[in-house]
């Protein structure tokens, strides 16, 4: 976002949206050079996007939801009495008192 600061431009978050703001800007922005200037952006960023298209006086993004590495954690689960836990350790402690001797 530092190349927006010799334009004057800052960038406010807001819900979805990334609104401009220029009200200290010496000149009003174009379109077109945002429109140029939000592919470079978006991969400084390290945000990937499927296009970027111009609706009105609007840029809209339509960027890809970054994978989720886990859907659910690994659960361990005790054979003898369906005990279950996340942790390992927790896990072969508990299985321990279904054995004599430990």
């Amino acid at each position: 976002m530092e190349r927006l600061a010799p334009l004057a431009i800052m960038p406010v978050i807001k819900h979805s949206e990334i609104v401009l703001d220029d009200t200290s800007a010496a000149e009003k922005p174009r379109l077109n050079q945002l429109y140029n200037l939000i592919p470079m952006l978006l991969r400084e960023s390290g945000i990937s996007y499927r296009s970027i298209r111009v609706f009105r006086d609007r840029i809209e993004v339509d960027d890809r939801k970054p994978a989720r590495l886990s859907a659910e954690p690994e659960l361990f689960i005790c054979p003898h009495c369906g005990f279950v836990t996340p942790y390992e350790e927790e896990y072969w402690n508990h299985v321990k008192i279904h054995y004599i001797g430990f």
